[in-house]
């Protein structure tokens, strides 16, 4: 059932379907981990885009491309999901897309949540497997660390910060601008959580940047930069 998710994600973002078992050596995968408000998924794009110009210079194949939680959802969307399951899973705090994924490719059985996260687990590992992906939060650098063509990023920023860029992206009041970074941030922490039994460790991190201090275009060179010294590209 796994591999049925990772070959339909697979074609979504543009790649060739390849089985675990078929990967010879492991990735190239970049992680993102973030706080709410530091825009990683534009990031990711970016990256994406400057890796796909220096592909013909690079020791890997394919293009790269990213996976995060609006394409889980619209991949959801697109196989059919009960539209009143798909809904809990938008506003449920402790049941992720992923959930609602694995059930509804199981005929709507009923999955523990050990069965649950094992599956969220396998198929980021799938794709951390293949390569050429940029993996955008659901715990990827826990997943994929011991990948060694990889990168594991955690961007952050002071509160007050993502707070206003919240705000000014999203049109949002300053008070509930606050209350949506404090909940999604919160979100995010159990998520880990329940992957992994503990909080977030920090630890499994190649780099922690302050996004406050670099324009998107700065931050985009820095990780491609990285990519290269870490040997990705």
């Amino acid at each position: 059932m796994e591999n049925r998710l990772f070959e339909y994600m697979n074609r979504r973002i543009g790649g060739n379907f390849v089985s675990a078992s078929a990967v010879k050596e492991a990735g190239p995968v970049i992680t993102i981990s973030r706080q709410t408000g530091c825009g990683a998924s534009s990031i990711a794009w970016a990256i994406c885009d400057e890796l796909n110009k220096r592909k013909s210079q690079a020791k890997s194949e394919g293009n790269w491309g990213f996976i995060n939680r609006e394409i889980l959802q619209k991949s959801a969307e697109e196989l059919n999901l009960d539209p009143i399951a798909l809904k809990q899973v938008i506003s449920d705090t402790d049941r992720g897309i992923m959930d609602q994924i694995v059930s509804a490719l199981s005929s709507h059985s009923h999955k523990s949540d050990q069965k649950i996260l094992k599956t969220v687990h396998d198929v980021i590992r799938q794709f951390g497997n293949k390569g050429n992906v940029i993996i955008v939060g659901r715990g990827g650098a826990n997943i994929c660390g011991d990948i060694k063509r990889s990168l594991h990023v955690r961007i952050e920023a002071p509160e007050d910060w993502r707070i206003s860029e919240i705000a000014r992206r999203l049109n949002f009041s300053k008070a509930f601008a606050t209350e949506y970074v404090r909940k999604h941030d919160a979100e995010r922490e159990l998520l880990v959580t329940k992957l992994y039994g503990h909080k977030p460790d920090f630890s499994a991190y190649d780099i922690k940047i302050n996004r406050s201090r670099f324009s998107e275009k700065d931050l985009v060179d820095a990780i491609v930069q990285l990519s290269v010294v870490k040997g990705l590209i």
